[in-house]
């Protein structure tokens, strides 16, 4: 067999996957074809049979041999074939098919065009990937080290990720947005990023889905960051926008049990996140803000609250720092639940909240007043006195004003009861239900502070000690 044939076998196997309708259309000379002898239909149905009568000619010199002929020479610029490119030089010149003696060159260079065919250079200049590993807790890269074409204008990405090699798939869409995705130890990671044309910017920030490293059933998103060049991984800017409080984690995933049980797993999750957000702010602090007592009291107040939260998911007791307010929002947990008891204990003091003329104070009276008439609320307060101590005026009329809005109202020594039980102040309701709670300030806490209890051990204790107090007070009677 001539090499002339079997130069053309290689380039109808390697270039074309021996479709032979392809390899035809890269070695027909068009300009053979007559067009002024036909009318618009007829034309169309030559020309059908020209590229079968080239395509049979062809197949016969695949498979019966043939030599390089002067008829192919001198129509070899007209062939599609002609105008192919390796690295802006044509890939055959005429002379590579007429010489015999060089069939292995020839092949190489066909190997190294489809070689050459399957890089390309991206559309775009980001070469490096950063995002925040939770398992290492810290911020690792992929450097995209070679690009190579793919189908459906997606392009095939080889990654370098601590001496490891990974791979990945690219596509840059019509609107500039960068789809990414790339398989990481059997987790499939997706990455959306949007490319705004600016040559000032040197990195561009999106969004990272996929799943827990070390968990396949529970989905996560974080933020991460693709740049132009290599970026200190522990830089403070790079460090503040990949951290673990920028991952958002389903953890729910996890957690299983009834309706209400679900409802505080969200507290979880977001405890879950807030600890995560304490801990990157304890690193600021640490790094950024340690000679800045503004923030420094800011990072404290933070990871008070992150501490309340946790106490919460777990159904623990926590401070109370400002009664009023928290008095207030007791009255609006009632008056949305309606038709219940509420049952107070109050010392009768000069701090109590009835005797105190402030704006926020006379919005609870005036709350408590219409929760009968409202919310169909009972009410029932037990005042206790001094020992031995006159109602006076002023608290006899607010005595008379409860009592005319149905509130129910008590009084006991101080002295009769405080022997025996865990407060002299404290509110409840009991509607066995998640609803129920306790609101306190316990005599045997050295804080001055109020407390707020749900679990039910707890509660039962307050209900307990109400019932003493019910047992040895008296109804107040209004003096004629």
């Amino acid at each position: 067999m001539s090499t002339f044939t079997q130069k053309l076998q290689l380039i109808q196997s390697k270039l074309f996957n021996d479709n032979i309708d392809e390899f035809t259309k890269a070695l027909i000379d068009y300009k053979k074809f007559k067009r002024d002898k036909f009318d618009e239909i007829s034309e169309k149905e030559a020309k059908k049979q020209f590229f079968f009568n080239r395509k049979t000619v062809l197949r016969r010199w695949l498979q019966q041999g043939s030599r390089c002929s002067s008829d192919f020479c001198k129509s070899y610029p007209n062939y599609k074939l002609s105008n192919y490119q390796l690295k802006g030089e044509p890939l055959f010149l005429l002379k590579d098919f007429q010489k015999e003696d060089n069939l292995k060159e020839f092949e190489q260079r066909v190997e190294l065009y489809l070689k050459y065919q399957k890089k390309t250079e991206a559309q775009i200049d980001y070469r490096f990937i950063y995002t925040f590993c939770e398992i290492s807790k810290k911020i690792i890269y992929f450097e995209i080290i070679e690009w190579i074409k793919g189908e459906n204008q997606k392009i095939q990405l080889s990654l370098l990720k601590e001496n490891k090699h990974y791979k990945g798939e690219f596509q840059l869409t019509d609107e500039n947005n960068i789809l990414i995705n790339i398989k990481v130890d059997n987790n499939q990671r997706y990455m959306l990023f949007h490319e705004s044309n600016d040559n000032y910017l040197t990195y561009i920030v999106g969004i990272s889905m996929g799943f827990l490293e070390n968990d396949n059933k529970v989905p996560t998103s974080q933020k991460v960051v693709f740049s132009k060049d290599r970026l200190d991984e522990k830089s403070l800017e790079l460090t503040f926008m990949l951290n673990e409080s920028e991952a958002l984690t389903t953890i729910e995933n996890r957690l299983h049990g009834s309706f209400h049980e679900e409802i505080v797993n969200y507290f979880i999750t977001y405890t879950y996140k807030l600890k995560k957000i304490s801990n990157f702010f304890n690193h600021l602090k640490k790094s950024f803000y340690k000679q800045s007592f503004y923030h420094r009291l800011f990072f404290q107040e933070f990871n008070t609250i992150q501490k309340l939260l946790k106490r919460i998911t777990k159904n623990e007791s926590y401070y109370i720092l400002d009664f009023q307010d928290s008095f207030l929002e007791l009255i609006k947990t009632v008056e949305s639940i309606k038709d219940i008891e509420l049952n107070i204990v109050m010392q009768l003091n000069n701090e109590n909240i009835f005797l105190n003329s402030s704006q926020k104070n006379l919005e609870i009276k005036s709350k408590i007043l219409n929760l009968y008439k409202n919310y169909s609320v009972k009410t029932t307060i037990i005042f206790v006195l001094k020992n031995n101590e006159v109602v006076d005026k002023q608290i006899e009329h607010l005595f008379k004003d409860f009592i005319s809005h149905n509130i129910k109202i008590r009084v006991i020594e101080e002295r009769e009861i405080a022997h025996e039980v865990d407060s002299l102040d404290f509110t409840f309701i009991h509607t066995q239900s998640n609803k129920d709670f306790v609101l306190a300030d316990p005599i045997r806490d050295s804080k001055n502070v109020y407390k707020i209890f749900i679990d039910e051990l707890t509660m039962d204790e307050y209900r307990t000690n109400y019932k003493s107090f019910l047992a040895k007070s008296r109804v107040y009677n209004i003096k004629n």
